[in-house]
């Protein structure tokens, strides 16, 4: 069990924090925070949806509208918005809470990116104006003709621009500077969303967009938290083509993807999700119709933006220029695949032919013919080694294509999202196509597979789950059924059961988180207790048993409340029993008080029964 399973509520009242929790919570619908991430469809009163977290070939998770809980009994897991959100994105909790607060429109006290609520909202603020005033100044500016006419060589219609809000920044180092100053927009402001530079003299400030064409990046719920800026044809040769905002509280750019707000739908449609790796290349098959197509942010296809697609997409085609740039990207995203359970495929250009181009001059049948030909990158990288095997030749050339396979394949953590299944079936896929393809036989590559593990560093044990509801002791199930069922109970249960008198160590930390929120005032229920323990195997459990208790029908809680107190009674009869028992073996009585003791004894096995004491007569 984790050492700190509860979070404490002090005793004088409840703490600002928990009443935080509640109030995001509350504002959080769970149907539609799962449903955003996997398809529910309607199964009795609650819904269910393909486990994103096993092999799952119908749909075994269930989410509970009422309770505002979910539960797969295949993992075993299972709680509210806050754990699933934790668990999907792979997240603590400050974030889950923070995610989920942005969702429903909450500000957040100061928390690890540094702002406050307000501080977060200023910045988004900021960022959005300065959208606005990019956008403004590109449709109209008279400096930005060059810009405009760049747009429109690179065929992208007016609707597109005005769609995606492409904008232009002038070449002046203080334009943005001085539209916030107008503004009343504080320096400060720009410089958090990134907007601004200080000056290596901290003289002041100076605007990091200049002279370029710029692209707003988008969240998820389309708020622009970062943007792109590309040179214009004819900046001097030490330009940077592109650059992005710097990382800051609201972007992270190998978390995000250029348009995926506005793909998501599309690719939840097509089961595809299609990233190129320039704006005007996303925009251009945009604008031809084809809409599952996102690009990434200066960076390679890495396993955050893997994880983030799969939400959506069962296939990621990766469209790459035929240069060797195109060939060493390739070669990048072998880890990802081995990693992730989702087919990912590579497309490849002609050389000298980004994807912008392809689309408007070959069209949307050309570029989409171009995707279904699409091979996977294992057969890429073998492809690709056996062209360069050729003018080389050698067993050491082999050995090194070979080698530069299973390096990645070895490198495969189990805490990868693949589950040991799915693993091992595609250890064993790539191991028999390198065999059929450079004459290897399988037991040379899985020993050398092996040697390349052992290698690496151990990886930490996996902590222990927590007991399933069946395997509970029958005493610690009942108490954690009144606890989840009966808030009537606390008092009684608070009075009456030490945290000793529980067998199992789940038992007992339910049982402290309980004491914990009824001392601080706080109701104690499944949602209450799911707030105070933040262990997720604890939180599984505590669902389980609400799920199992409601199946057998409606719980009666003056009825329930009385069968708990008279297994209250039997129990302390029964310890009673045992005390006697021990007191009969160990001490040396006369005949009166042994028979007294004796007498006593009876009555109180008599009584840990459920019988009464018979009548005299």
């Amino acid at each position: 069990m984790p050492s700190s399973p509860v979070s404490q509520p002090s005793s004088a009242g409840a703490a600002p924090h928990d009443d935080l929790k509640e109030r995001v919570r509350d504002a959080t619908d769970i149907v539609e925070l799962v449903g955003s991430y996997i398809a529910l469809r309607r199964s009795g009163k609650a819904l269910a949806g393909l486990c994103p977290w096993h092999d799952d070939s119908r749909p075994s998770l269930q989410v509970n509208p009422e309770r505002q809980t979910f539960r797969c009994w295949v993992c075993n897991v299972g709680g509210d918005a806050f754990s699933f959100l934790m668990k999907m994105e792979k997240i603590e909790f400050r974030e889950a809470l923070e995610q989920l607060a942005d969702r429903a429109g909450m500000p957040l006290s100061r928390g690890r990116s540094g702002l406050s609520g307000d501080e977060k909202s200023a910045v988004l603020k900021t960022l959005g104006w300065a959208a606005d005033r990019f956008a403004a100044c590109l449709a109209g500016g008279p400096e930005a003709r060059a810009a405009r006419d760049y747009l429109a060589a690179r065929g992208l219609s007016a609707d597109t621009v005005a769609r995606f809000q492409l904008g232009f920044a002038p070449a002046a180092w203080d334009w943005l500077l001085r539209q916030a100053a107008a503004a009343g927009i504080p320096t400060a402001n720009l410089a958090r969303a990134g907007l601004v530079i200080e000056r290596q003299d901290r003289s002041g400030h100076y605007d990091r967009f200049r002279d370029r064409v710029i692209f707003p990046i988008r969240d998820q719920l389309g708020r622009c938290v970062a943007f792109g800026g590309r040179v214009l044809p004819g900046a001097p040769p030490d330009s940077a083509k592109y650059i992005n905002s710097p990382e800051t509280p609201v972007f992270s750019k190998s978390s995000m993807l250029y348009g995926l707000d506005t793909a998501r739908q599309a690719m939840v449609a097509s089961r595809r999700a299609v990233v190129v790796e320039g704006y005007t290349d996303c925009l251009a098959a945009r604008q031809a119709g084809i809409d599952d197509v996102v690009a990434v942010l200066g960076t390679a296809l890495g396993e955050r933006h893997a994880r983030l697609l799969r939400r959506h997409a069962d296939r990621i085609v990766l469209v790459l220029d035929g240069d060797e740039a195109g060939r060493r990207r390739a070669d990048e995203i072998l880890d990802v695949i081995l990693a992730e359970p989702i087919d990912v495929r590579i497309a490849r250009l002609p050389a000298g032919v980004d994807p912008c181009e392809f689309v408007l001059e070959q069209g949307r049948t050309a570029f989409e013919a171009l995707l279904d030909a699409a091979v996977d990158p294992l057969d890429y990288r073998m492809d690709e080694t056996e062209a360069r095997l050729a003018g080389r030749g050698g067993d050491d050339a082999v050995l090194d294509a070979v080698e530069s396979v299973l390096k990645p394949l070895a490198g495969v953590s189990e805490r990868s999202p693949l589950s040991p299944s799915q693993r091992q079936l595609r250890e064993d896929q790539v191991l028999g196509r390198l065999a059929r393809r450079f004459g290897l036989s399988r037991e040379a590559l899985r020993g050398r597979l092996v040697a390349l593990r052992s290698e690496r560093p151990a990886a930490a044990p996996p902590a222990p789950a927590a007991a399933t509801v069946t395997r509970l002791p029958a005493w610690d199930r009942e108490v954690i059924e009144v606890l989840v069922g009966v808030p009537e109970s606390i008092g009684l249960i608070v009075r009456e059961v030490p945290a000793d008198d529980l067998e199992s160590a789940e038992g007992r930390a339910v049982l402290t988180a309980a004491r914990h929120l009824h001392d601080a005032g706080r109701p104690v229920a499944l949602a209450g207790l799911l707030l105070a323990i933040t262990d997720p195997a604890l939180q599984s459990l505590l669902v389980a048993v609400d799920e199992a208790t409601a199946a057998r029908g409606p719980l009666d809680p003056a009825e329930r409340l009385h069968h708990l107190e008279d297994a209250l009674r039997r129990r302390v009869a029964q310890r009673q029993a045992q005390a006697s028992v021990q007191a009969l073996k160990s001490s040396r009585l006369d005949p009166g008080s042994e028979a007294v003791l004796l007498e006593r004894l009876v009555a109180q096995r008599r009584a840990a029964q459920g019988m009464s004491e018979p009548k005299d007569g």
